[in-house]
Formats: structure tokens, sequence, C-alpha cells
């Protein structure tokens, strides 16, 4: 993968600026009570996350995604048939790439989740595959992909140990997320097509007691390691928080995805960087996650 994008960056001096201001980006940890963030000062995601996804404006807008559409510098690598492994062009991570599908069709998990887990495995143990809903993160909503980074980066990859099983059926232990501000259900599994079935069987039982017949608003993070999988589903409530729409300095410019429900909060303002606050994080969070009875209505219909 470094060759890979070594590759890239020499034919895309763009690529090679954007690495060297991310090699370079201000970092701090922020305590929120019983667990810390890291926020990011990353201007170059200004465009994903400013992005207009109603709609007209995805029909107005050609598709970034789409093999027509990709810089010329742009290098890929074919996987499995149907995806272009790509560098992402604003990375958050030293290591950060986009798996778009070779076809232009909507985003959609329970279609692709099965190549989700692949990926997982092919590029275990180091990295983690994660998906935003076309509803809550994804800035291509009308263009099928995934994006992988280094799984030491997501901070909250390093709490999983801290989270006991709820439930444990057909070789899938459930796990819940608690006193952390987001809803979260953990799938783990050493079988992938078992982790499959529950996903979707937890899926359904989300629309039912959402009442919805679309996609939940999920975001999922999934790694593979010692022959195990795990899936996490961050479910939520909204796409972006009311801060994010307010004037003034009650403005907090925060659009979370899965990196940002993983624990790494970008900011693209510098002001919203100095000033983010444990309590602001949470609040983010919460008001942006499913609530919490909800989740345990879910938990209990398993």
């Amino acid at each position: 993968m470094s060759q890979f994008i070594g590759r890239t960056k020499k034919s895309w001096p763009g690529l090679a600026s954007a690495y060297e201001e991310i090699s370079a980006a201000r970092k701090r940890l922020i305590p929120c009570g019983n667990y810390s963030i890291t926020a990011q000062f990353n201007p170059r995601r200004t465009t994903n996350s400013t992005a207009a996804v109603d709609e007209e404006s995805i029909r107005l807008r050609p598709c970034f995604l789409c093999t027509d559409n990709l810089p010329p510098e742009q290098q890929a690598v074919f996987y499995r048939g149907e995806y272009l492994l790509l560098c992402n062009p604003a990375p958050i991570f030293d290591h950060h790439f986009t798996i778009a599908s070779v076809k232009h069709k909507p985003q959609e998990i329970t279609s692709s989740l099965n190549r989700l887990l692949q990926l997982a495995w092919d590029l275990s143990p180091g990295y983690a595959v994660f998906y935003n809903g076309p509803a809550c993160g994804a800035s291509a909503p009308d263009h099928l992909h995934f994006q992988a980074c280094p799984a030491e980066n997501l901070p909250f990859l390093k709490t999983l140990s801290f989270l006991p099983p709820v439930k444990e059926l057909s070789s899938v232990r459930f796990y819940q997320g608690q006193q952390i501000d987001r809803s979260i259900i953990l799938l783990e599994s050493q079988n992938s097509e078992a982790a499959a079935r529950e996903f979707l069987r937890l899926f359904t039982i989300i629309q039912k007691i959402l009442d919805i017949n679309r996609e939940p608003m999920i975001n999922l993070l999934c790694t593979a390691a010692c022959g195990y999988l795990r899936l996490a589903v961050f479910l939520r409530a909204k796409h972006r928080p009311a801060a994010y729409f307010a004037s003034g300095e009650r403005r907090i410019f925060v659009s979370p995805g899965a990196v940002d429900m993983a624990g790494m909060i970008i900011t693209t303002q510098e002001t919203d960087f100095n000033r983010l606050t444990g309590e602001a994080v949470r609040s983010i969070y919460r008001e942006v996650s499913l609530p919490e009875d909800i989740t345990a209505k879910i938990i209990n219909a398993l």
C-alpha cells in the first residue's frame, strides 16, 4: 500500500502536497469523561464537510467517483473485478484510501456487505474499513464506495476491550456501546457468513423498530484481526448537529461521518479546532446518535 501511495504521489503533485499537509496537521486530545477523542485541523476536508447531498444537488453535479471524472493523475488498483482502490485526494491519515465501485450505483449496504467484510480481511490486520450511509456522512451517496485507513488511528477501536458482550447468537457476539455518548452495536465473529447474516437481521430489526423501509442512518467500521471480524454499527438519528447550522460563536462546523464517530473529529475551521471542548463533543455525539432507549429496544429484539 505504501508503494502504491508513493507511485501516485510522484504522478500527482496535488496528492503529494496533501500528504505533506496531513503529516504536519495539528491535532489535540480532548478528554470527554469516560473516553477521549482526537481533534484534527484539516482545511482540505471542507468540500467533504459542506457537501450538498440532496437529490437536486447530486443530479446537477458530475459524479467525482466515476472513472471518466477521476483526476487524470489518479492511479488505481483494480480490486476483485468490481472496485477501484484509490488514494483519497483529501486524506485524513497518512494512508487513506477510497474503494469505489466501477459501476455507478447508489451507496447501499445490504447488497455490498459481503465485499465490505472481504475487504476487511484482505487489508487485515493493519487497516480499518468504513462505510458512511447515504444520509449520514457519504459525500457521494450516488456512488457506492468504502474507505480504509490505519486502524491504529481510530480512538474508538482502543475502547473495544472495555465493552462487555450483551448477547451471543449463531457464533456472533453482540456488544452495546455504553457511557460513550454514542449508540453502537458491535458484531464479532470468526465467520463472515454468520456476521453478514446477523447484520442483515439487525438491519431488518432496525427498520421495523424505526418504521422505515429505507436504509437506516448508520456508519460502519470493520476490522479483521486474530481470526475475528469486528463490525461496529453506529446508529444515527441525524446527519449534522444543530451547532453546524448555528450562527456566530454558537456554530461548530463538524459534520460527523464514520471517522468522527470513531473518535477522530475533523475540524475544517481553525476556530472550531481551538475551542472544541469535551462537553461540546459529548453533546454532538448524543444529538446525532439514536437515543439509548431505542438502541435497547433493538438489542432486545435480537
